[in-house]
């Protein structure tokens, strides 16, 4: 016999010894989870609406974001505050004491003199390129030797600018641009926001699916546990041989370590969701969060591909950003280009003056017969203009290199969102099929123990047996979560994910 040998026997009786110290170091319930320290007694049951709820209103990454469209904010009032009209007002006040000479009188006399000037005006900036300024003065002059005067002064003055910086398009770039930065933030919030949910979500699902793994590979080696039993009972009456035990003992040993896989993903999957709801204190990080729903198949229907298409044609987010970001290019070249015109602006000023020896007699009066007025043009324009030249070919090259960007952007949103319909179609397509498999596999190994305990089947069988079926129920596992995970790309693609989730007011 084989097993007559010295050296066969004992290489048999060491691979029995390993075998059976795996299988008791398995059974004992101190060891099967060797992660069960990091984790506490605390356990958080969480649906997946609560989940994402919790992680929009804590997660920093978005907290940061939304402070985004606040600045940007900002910059618009800022821009905006170019046209409120401007108030100013002054006090002036000179007394002089001279030593002054008059005549053919040789002696000199002191002249004193004070003057006095109250000024009142306003000032406004309009987007046509036009200056507006409105002023009221009240003017003193009292001297030892002259007469004391008054006056009062009312005037305004119009500037009108003729080429540069003439029209709404040059005077209200700036503010324009500021609007659309602000509406960039709130896109790129928009973009962040999703990215959170999505990535909530399919943590969710995640957590879910590692636990039921690990449920999935307990259960499975408890199958082997039980196989080795049998076996082991099967050999103490004679009815198989003793060398059949190895091949059992090994396959207990391998679904152990596949045991302590799972439960080591199921370990990550936890701290990653744990992470991304944003633990307040440190011992947040030992709770084991119970997910509360379970994976289903939606009730709502995948509409055509073309309608995914043009959703996310309207609404994806960076594809907004790519299209703000094309009409600021389209602003600045209209801003850029004003600035290769030369300055020509025309400005007139109307001015009534009131004269008088007391002061209250000095109010300023539109209606004096003593007025003044002038007018005129001023005209600028540098030889050499690189600069301007330069500025006004740098926005059209900013601005093709945009347009050309939001061209390959589209193109991309179309194949992200085709990508995401095609797997989405697949997974669920994989539901049934691998639902299927795992009932037929269940048939399967039912009719392999039926056989083995006739004498009609081999341990091998039975085992192998156990793995397909084993196999089959982590695809059907898989399959659910991965048709919803694919369901969730899809929303994100194409930039529906918010309103689909009933949350895009709340951002």
């Amino acid at each position: 016999m084989l097993f007559g040998s010295k050296k066969y026997r004992f290489v048999f009786i060491m691979l029995m010894g390993l075998s059976l110290t795996t299988i008791a170091l398995a059974n004992d319930p101190t060891d099967q989870n060797p992660f069960q320290q990091l984790q506490k007694s605390d356990t958080l049951k969480i649906d997946l609406q609560e989940a994402i709820l919790t992680a929009l209103e804590h997660n920093p990454s978005l907290s940061i974001q939304r402070l985004q469209p606040k600045i940007a904010r900002t910059v618009l009032k800022e821009e905006g505050a170019i046209f409120d009209p401007t108030i100013s007002a002054s006090v002036t006040k000179t007394e002089t004491k001279q030593l002054r000479f008059l005549g053919s009188r040789p002696e000199p006399f002191e002249l004193t003199s004070e003057r006095s000037l109250y000024e009142a005006g306003i000032l406004q900036n309009l987007p046509t390129g036009t200056t507006i300024s409105a002023n009221a003065s009240i003017s003193a002059s009292l001297s030892s030797i002259y007469t004391d005067q008054y006056s009062g002064n009312v005037g305004i003055t119009i500037t009108q600018a003729l080429l540069q910086g003439f029209g709404w398009g040059t005077n209200l770039a700036s503010l324009r641009q500021a609007r659309l930065d602000y509406e960039i933030s709130k896109a790129e919030l928009k973009g962040v926001a999703e990215e959170t949910i999505a990535s909530v979500e399919k943590a969710y699902w995640d957590l879910y699916l590692t636990r039921e793994e690990m449920d999935i590979q307990q259960r499975s080696l408890e199958l082997a546990n039980k196989q080795l039993k049998e076996s082991q009972d099967r050999v103490a009456v004679g009815k198989l041989a003793e060398l059949e035990l190895a091949a059992v003992h090994a396959e207990v040993a391998t679904r152990n370590e596949a045991l302590i896989d799972a439960q080591s993903r199921y370990e990550q999957a936890r701290l990653s969701f744990l992470y991304l709801l944003n633990p307040s204190n440190q011992q947040s990080w030992a709770t084991v969060p119970l997910p509360i729903d379970r994976p289903f198949v939606p009730i709502d229907t995948l509409d055509t591909i073309e309608v995914h298409e043009q959703l996310g044609m309207k609404y994806r987010p960076d594809l907004q950003q790519a299209q703000l970001s094309l009409k600021k290019g389209e602003i600045e070249i209209t801003r850029t280009r004003n600035g290769l015109l030369p300055r020509l602006d025309f400005f007139v000023t109307l001015g009534r003056t009131t004269y008088s020896q007391t002061f209250k007699d000095a109010v300023p009066d539109i209606q004096s017969p003593y007025y003044d007025i002038n007018g005129g043009l001023t005209f600028s324009f540098p030889v050499t203009d690189r600069q301007a030249i330069a500025r006004f070919s740098r926005a059209k090259y900013t601005r093709e290199m945009l347009d050309l960007s939001l061209k390959n952007m589209e193109r991309l949103v179309q194949w992200d969102v085709r990508s995401s319909y095609i797997e989405v179609l697949r997974s669920r397509e994989q539901i049934l099929a691998t639902r299927v498999a795992r009932e037929l596999q269940s048939k399967k190994l039912d009719a392999e123990l039926e056989k083995f305990r006739v004498g009609r089947s081999t341990n091998f069988l039975v085992l192998q047996a156990q793995r397909d079926f084993t196999a089959s129920q982590l695809n059907e596992a898989r399959s659910m979560v991965a048709y919803l995970t694919a369901l969730v790309d899809l929303y994100l693609m194409e930039g529906t994910l918010l309103e689909r989730r009933g949350i895009a007011g709340e951002m």
